[in-house]
């Protein structure tokens, strides 16, 4: 009798969240998109969540390429470093666009990227365990970006953000409600991406591979509602009492189709408790013994060059960008 309460354990994932039957991807992998506008379609989505304000979190930004498309979500940190997901750090990310909704859109401002930072012991494991491709391993999802000039936010946050990450643990949040912000789309929105908020209720993972993340489910998951976080949330800040304590890392598969995903289907965050340390040492450029990697210096055209951009953003219809001074189009 024993061995067979055992065996159910391990099958069940111990102490996580009980298994959905949902396998798990990087949301910017989902579809086979390019991150360009026409590789965005509508799997790029928010399901169960709806239009947020910026005002419900002034901080929240959008990663964008050198071709302005959306490539995943952060906050605003300090006034050169913006907050998201290691697996987002990657050399396509040219811009941080900040105090906008939509990242198309005229308004809002936009800071060219200098540096990209990931997590030294980043390491992530996809293999197939019979269902299909899967996460099995994730490892110190975190990841900062640099920007070239100051980011100044038209309100500021209550509380320095450096300082909340230390007090307040996700992982001992277990049944508490969350708020989730990202730059993606709802399930039935065509106008493209813009700010989202999802409310999920906190539960342990399915799996002890996944280093300092918790998830969250449908609040009302026993009523047959999916909730979560899709494409385009990636990196996007996870919001308790109006403090971020963690980042989005990765959701179901079946967020990247229009079929809904299930109702214990559980999108994954990280941790941001654990990392505090790193993450200050990493901006403050201390003597810390473990600061972030960087992994990529971003190389500016020369100015003449943005005028063949600011052709194609009138191309597309906008009447200006709102560029700053002095800014270059980045490689």
């Amino acid at each position: 009798m024993l061995c067979a309460v055992i065996l159910a354990l391990l099958l069940s994932g111990g102490n996580g969240h009980e298994r959905s039957g949902s396998r798990y991807g990087f949301y910017r992998q989902m579809g086979g998109g390019t991150g360009g506008v026409a590789g965005a379609g509508g799997t790029r989505r928010v399901f169960g969540g709806a239009a947020a304000d910026l005002g419900e979190f002034p901080a929240a930004c959008v990663l964008l390429d050198r071709y302005w498309a959306a490539r995943c979500s952060g906050a605003v940190v300090s006034p050169r470093w913006a907050l998201t997901a290691a697996h987002c750090v990657s050399p396509r990310v040219a811009y941080v666009k900040y105090n906008a909704r939509r990242p198309a859109a005229p308004d809002g401002d936009v800071a060219p990227v200098l540096y990209l930072y990931r997590h030294p012991g980043y390491r992530v494991v996809q293999e197939d365990e019979g269902r299909g491709m899967d996460v099995t391993v994730l490892h110190h999802d975190v990841g900062l970006v640099r920007t070239r000039h100051d980011m100044k936010l038209n309100a500021a946050p209550p509380r320095d953000p450096l300082v909340v990450m230390r007090e307040y643990n996700p992982v001992d949040l277990h049944d508490k409600e969350v708020q989730v912000f990202g730059f993606g789309r709802t399930e039935g929105s065509a106008l493209g991406e813009e700010l989202f908020a999802v409310k999920l209720r906190l539960v342990p993972c399915e799996r002890g591979s996944w280093f300092h993340c918790v998830c969250g489910v449908s609040r009302s998951a026993g009523s047959g509602a999916a909730a979560g976080v899709c494409s385009g949330d990636s990196g996007g800040p996870v919001v308790w009492r109006g403090a971020q304590v963690g980042v989005t890392s990765m959701g179901p598969l079946e967020c990247a189709v229009r079929a809904a995903p299930a109702p214990s289907a559980a999108s994954v965050f990280t941790a941001l408790y654990s990392y505090a340390a790193l993450v200050n040492a990493t901006i403050h450029d201390t003597d810390a013994e473990l600061q972030m990697r960087m992994i990529s210096l971003a190389r500016a055209l020369c100015p003449h060059k943005a005028f063949l951009l600011l052709q194609l953003v009138v191309a597309a219809g906008l009447r200006s960008y709102n560029l700053p001074s002095g800014v270059c189009l980045i490689l």
